[in-house]
This record gives C-alpha cells, sequence and structure tokens, in this order.
C-alpha cells in the first residue's frame, strides 16, 4: 500500500474514533440526569454562559420548567416556575453567592427583554439565608427577590427555595431553584415541590 494512503486511512480512522468519542461523551452528559416535564407544563433549556447574565461563572446547562399558569396573572399559577443550573464541578455556595447571582440573573433577565443596557443600574434586590436541610439536598436555601417584572415592568416579589446538590461521580452540581410570588404556605408550592423532588441523577 503507498505510504500516502496508508496515512490517510490512518487519520481517517483517528478521526472517526475521535467523532464517536466527543457524541458519546456528549450523551452521556446529557443523559447523566433527569427531570421529566410534568404535563402542560412549558420548559425552556439554556446553556451557560446565559446569555443574559453571562457574569455567573458556570459551565453546564439551565433547564426551566414553568407552571401551566405562569403567564395568567389571574392564576394562582402566576410566575412560578422551576429553575435546574445542572453545572460542572463543585461550587462554593453560601448566602452571599445565591444573593449576587440571583440579583445578575434577574437584572439581566429584566434588561434582555426590555433592550436596556445590562450594567444600566440595579433593580433587584435579594435576601438568602440558609434554612433546615431537606432530604436530599446538601444545603437549603430560601429567601426573597424583588425586581421588575419583564412583562409589565412593575415591582413583583417572588419567594425562592434553593436546594444544592453535588454529585461527586461526575464532579457536577444540581442548583434547584423554586420560584413564586405566592408565599410558602400557598398550595402551588407543593407542586413546585413536585417538580423539584422528580430530579434525579
Amino acid at each position: 500500500m503507498p505510504k500516502g494512503i496508508y496515512f490517510h486511512k490512518m487519520k481517517k480512522a483517528v478521526l472517526v474514533a475521535f467523532l464517536f468519542f466527543v457524541i458519546q461523551t456528549a450523551f452521556s452528559q446529557d443523559a447523566s440526569y433527569k427531570f421529566p416535564l410534568p404535563a402542560k407544563w412549558g420548559e425552556e433549556k439554556i446553556s451557560f454562559p446565559i446569555q443574559f447574565a453571562i457574569r455567573i461563572p458556570y459551565t453546564g446547562v439551565e433547564e426551566i420548567h414553568f407552571a401551566p399558569g405562569w403567564a395568567n396573572i389571574n392564576s394562582d399559577e402566576y410566575w412560578s416556575y422551576v429553575f435546574l443550573w445542572y453545572v460542572e464541578g463543585t461550587p462554593n455556595i453560601n448566602n452571599s453567592v445565591l444573593q449576587s447571582q440571583l440579583v445578575k440573573y434577574y437584572n439581566g433577565l429584566f434588561k434582555n427583554n426590555n433592550k436596556i443596557e445590562v450594567g444600566h443600574g440595579n433593580i433587584t434586590q435579594c435576601k438568602i439565608q440558609r434554612v433546615k436541610t431537606e432530604a436530599n439536598d446538601k444545603e437549603t436555601y430560601e429567601g426573597k427577590i424583588n425586581t421588575l417584572n419583564f412583562q409589565t415592568r412593575n415591582p413583583i416579589h417572588f419567594y425562592t427555595r434553593i436546594h444544592i446538590r453535588n454529585y461527586n461521580v461526575t464532579s457536577h452540581s444540581a442548583l434547584l431553584f423554586e420560584i413564586s410570588p405566592k408565599s410558602y404556605d400557598h398550595k402551588v408550592w407543593n407542586k413546585l415541590n413536585r417538580v423539584t423532588n422528580s430530579f434525579q441523577f
């Protein structure tokens, strides 16, 4: 076999093997968790860095599950949803880190949807505190977010419950955020909890 043809075939074989490895790796990462979408709920997936909050320094994916009444101002489910940050590594998480990241997130969410420069003013305040750790969590947090509704430009106030879970076997972590304007004693939190509890590694 001529030398040139041999090396050409070898290079082709190596390229095929490399592409197979990349595809398998991507599939394995994508299939490394399950986050079922309940019937009638909406869904959105975003890769990090998040376009409207690029200063949140993670590598991974954001997956959002919207309650059926999320966009209906007359619904008890209005602005009620759960979002997952499934990220590489074991980030250092505490009250102030979560507060800072949520301020960046909701500032960016409002400004991006209203075509306002991201660095132009702060419209979000956030207070987070660690609470009793729930089952399956490494840490659990609760708090309140005061920001502007990007749909109406009016003030809106959210309660949040945040579940931190680490998976050392894959060097990934899951941050699960439950969000609603309704207080924690409202029945909508039962729905949000069921969505969070459906997450499986």
